[in-house]
């Protein structure tokens, strides 16, 4: 594999996208869709605890949870993130990256070795790497061409079925 360079700016529009990126996808594949489903069950124990003893506990905590969980999650998590991103060191920086044979680089420096990588998620717009350090988010546009996104995938494709 040749060097990939790969080019974005940081910004908060991207960093929103990103996060809500992360957020679909990890609550889709996780066990964390079931949480919706529990704060379901706790609203109907709740009815059935208010009609037949009196007890309003279950239903309050469970209508709280259900209206957070689907309603109020993801506005508040967006929220955050606007307000604090200017906090952030990466703000407004432009990320330029190259994947090499042996990882992904920055400025010269190995960031990521291959062998860091846990698991990889290609969406619609863009790639999410997991890895030992954290999450990275690649949108799209940040490779040249698509030929260079899907050899980029490709190798991250080889590296983790060689790890199984």
């Amino acid at each position: 594999m040749n060097t990939i360079n790969i080019n974005y700016t940081w910004n908060k529009d991207l960093a929103i996208k990103s996060a809500q990126d992360i957020y679909e996808y990890e609550l889709k594949s996780s066990n964390k869709r079931f949480i919706g489903w529990l704060m379901i069950a706790l609203v109907q124990f709740g009815v059935v605890g208010a009609l037949k003893h009196g007890v309003y506990g279950f239903l309050t905590l469970g209508t709280i949870g259900a209206i957070y969980w689907y309603w109020f999650r993801w506005p508040l998590r967006k929220f955050f993130i606007s307000k604090t991103f200017d906090k952030s060191p990466l703000a407004n920086k432009e990320i330029a990256l190259e994947a090499k044979e042996d990882g992904i680089y920055s400025n010269e420096q190995l960031q990521i070795d291959y062998n860091n990588i846990s698991k990889y998620a290609k969406l619609d717009d863009a790639i999410i790497i997991y890895h030992s350090l954290g999450t990275i988010y690649i949108p799209n546009d940040a490779f040249e061409n698509h030929k260079f996104k899907n050899k980029f995938i490709q190798k991250l494709e080889t590296l983790l079925t060689k790890k199984s």
